[in-house]
């Protein structure tokens, strides 16, 4: 087929905002069920998540009605939502974030919280050892009393729930089983059922600087004898694993690299050792309670590993040597879950697939997928990411994906590059993902390239790379986009004078930052920012992230220079390029106020720079209802035709 020549950022597509807006997300906590697979999975159309099934026979259904949504809001981005084994099933319902025992009609099993008193989810269940409770960890809110009050308004602790339903009407049947740190993480019982371990860590750290790993003894159902056994001292433990009943499995990164640790629990002194050393990352940052990336199996410890492109391979304990499990899949999810024998469920992607869940025989090295893949219309129309780095000051390797324009009946005119979307993840601990990206086939479709920059800070490339960001917030997460713009440009793959910014959360105040100190970008979209550093920490947005700022920028009271140097609101007179601001009215993280004052004092100085401001009620922090997304990528698009465009 012979294509058609036609501008860059103009070509048409069959993709519209609706339909990319009306695709379910990625699957979510994967979990082996006897021979059932079961998983999680986001309905846009009704912005809420259902637990589903696959049959041994693999037909495909959900597990509860369309009035049982599952999920919960563990530290603000939630945590593991159900358990399920071959005899029970408990989940966490985003309603009521009470937890209920799968039935018909599902029975709750904890109470409801008393209206404007307290605010209550359960998250990363396990059965206890008595097989007659289900142990979560406990979130509590206190919405009473003075934010002068000397007493935490959030607390944390692990608590036994009877499967009997005796603790839906009594909160005194529910049983405290272990209490340390403010913020917990990854409950595990020993086979033999008498040790309990966790992750916990205090503020002002995150976990990804310093957690500790703990392990107690369970006398008459209550964990004590406490002990830290890994972690603390600026070294984060992302996951830990019992092998046996003295030996524990840990994800800590004392080298600088998230690798495996093996535990010994069983002499006088505990040991820890490394016995996968490597200097790639095979762990994660703890986003969300009960995250994983490793299993262990009869055949031995199966564990996402990451440099860049991601494997998932299979370790063996006995002779050190690996093998790949799933060689043609580069992404891996942080929900690796097994059934401690030789069977475990990731949900995974690629460049050309979607996310989706697979169940893999461990020992015979075979995926099945749980999903056949749905055939998309328009799939020619899909860019292929590629992943590619450029070299910064102090000889930094910065990676980046690049979406190149993709259309089957149209190209570009040879002597003009292409318009160029800077994509900026949030976090901004976090990662970019090199896989089938429906969004950025809305823009790479009509012509425009889409760059998605890992900048410093990022995850997957080892602890001094996130520490890059350390005290420059606004700075490092601004040059290093820049720094990917100037090479594709140099490179004819980018017009400079054609080039816009987007983001959200983190990747929105890098937008902004970027608008404001940096005069390349002619565009930028923002979704749900922080645009005053001064004014995001304690109560000013939720608990997990309330000191995260000390790690970002510094002291708020010690620091304030800096916090001015680097903050958009500061500088909100330089903001020069057009810009849309969305936010969700519901957004506890980045709260609207942090939009609303960015925009007004925008509007004070350049009237009309702002091409929109939709604010969505019913919206949080991430918008999860189609028509909201859909509304947003069109307004993407129509600022990109208006400033982008030929």
């Amino acid at each position: 087929m012979t294509k058609a020549d036609q501008p860059y950022g103009t070509w048409p597509s069959p993709l519209t905002a609706t339909d990319v807006a009306a695709t379910p997300g990625a699957p979510q906590w994967p979990a082996i069920v006897g021979e059932q697979t079961w998983w999680c999975a986001p309905d846009p159309a009704t912005a809420t998540v259902g637990l589903v099934r696959r049959d041994a026979d693999g037909k495909v259904g959900p597990v509860l009605g369309p009035d049982w949504p599952v999920g919960n809001k563990a530290i603000g981005y939630g945590g593991r939502p159900y358990l399920a084994t071959p005899d029970l099933a408990v989940f966490s319902c985003s309603r009521d974030q009470r937890l209920y025992l799968v039935a018909e009609p599902p029975k709750p099993l904890t109470p409801a919280d008393p209206e404007g008193v307290t605010r209550t989810n359960y998250s990363d269940m396990i059965l206890g050892p008595t097989g007659t409770e289900i142990w979560a960890i406990r979130e509590t809110l206190q919405l009473t009393g003075e934010l002068t009050d000397p007493a935490p308004r959030t607390t944390r602790d692990v608590v036994a729930i009877p499967l009997s339903g005796a603790g839906a009407d009594d909160p005194e049947a529910l049983r405290v089983v272990a209490r340390s740190h403010h913020f917990l993480s990854t409950i595990r019982l020993s086979p033999d059922g008498m040790r309990l371990s966790w992750l916990g860590w205090d503020h002002p750290v995150m976990p990804w600087e310093t957690t500790d790993l703990m392990v107690a003894s369970i006398v008459d159902g209550v964990a004590v004898a406490q002990a830290r056994v890994l972690g603390g001292d600026e070294v984060s433990v992302a996951q830990a694993e019992w092998a046996d009943a003295d030996t524990l499995y840990a994800l800590a990164d004392p080298d600088g690299w998230w690798n495996l640790f093996r535990v010994d629990l069983a002499g006088e002194q505990t040991s820890a050792t490394n016995v996968f050393p490597t200097e790639t990352e095979c762990g994660h940052a703890i986003w969300r309670v009960g995250s994983t990336s490793f299993a262990v199996t009869d055949a031995g410890v199966v564990l996402r590993r990451s440099l860049g492109d991601e494997a998932l391979i299979l370790w063996d304990p006995e002779t050190g040597q690996t093998s790949d499990l799933a060689a043609d899949w580069t992404e891996f999810a942080t929900s690796v879950s097994g059934d401690g024998a030789a069977t475990i469920a990731v949900v995974a992607a690629s460049p050309t697939e979607p996310s989706t869940p697979l169940r893999i025989d461990v020992a015979r090295r075979r995926a099945v997928r749980c999903v056949e893949p749905a055939v998309h219309p328009h799939e020619a129309w899909v860019s292929v990411p590629e992943r590619r780095h450029v070299q910064v000051a102090g000889g930094w390797q910065v990676p980046y994906i690049y979406h190149p324009p993709t259309n089957p009946e149209y190209r570009g005119p040879s002597d003009t590059p292409p318009p160029l979307l800077i994509d900026v993840h949030g976090g901004p601990t976090s990662s970019t993902v090199a896989t089938r990206h429906l969004p950025f086939a809305l823009f790479t479709s009509r012509g425009y390239a889409v760059a998605s920059v890992d900048y410093g800070g990022s995850t997957g490339y080892g602890r001094a790379y996130r520490d890059r960001l350390r005290h420059t917030w606004g700075s490092t997460d601004v040059e290093d986009p820049v720094a990917v713009a100037r090479a594709l440009a140099a490179a004819g793959l980018a017009d400079p004078a054609r080039t816009g910014i987007r983001g959200g959360s983190a990747g929105g105040w890098a937008t902004l930052a970027a608008l404001a100190h940096s005069d390349y970008f002619a565009c930028g979209a923002v979704y749900f920012p922080i645009s005053d550093p001064a004014t995001w920490y304690d109560e000013q947005t939720h608990d997990f992230e309330s000191r995260y700022i000390h790690y970002l920028v510094g002291d708020p009271e010690k620091d304030a220079e800096r916090f001015a140097r680097v903050s958009p609101l500061a500088h909100a007179a330089e903001i020069t390029a057009p810009f849309i601001m969305l936010q969700g009215e519901d957004d506890v993280i980045c709260r609207p106020d942090q939009a609303d004052r960015l925009v007004k004092a925008v509007e004070a100085v350049n009237p009309g720079l702002c091409r929109a401001y939709l604010r969505f009620p019913g919206e949080g922090h991430g918008f999860r209802k189609d028509e909201t997304m859909a509304v947003c990528l069109q307004a993407e698009l129509d600022l990109y035709a208006s400033v982008l465009g030929a």
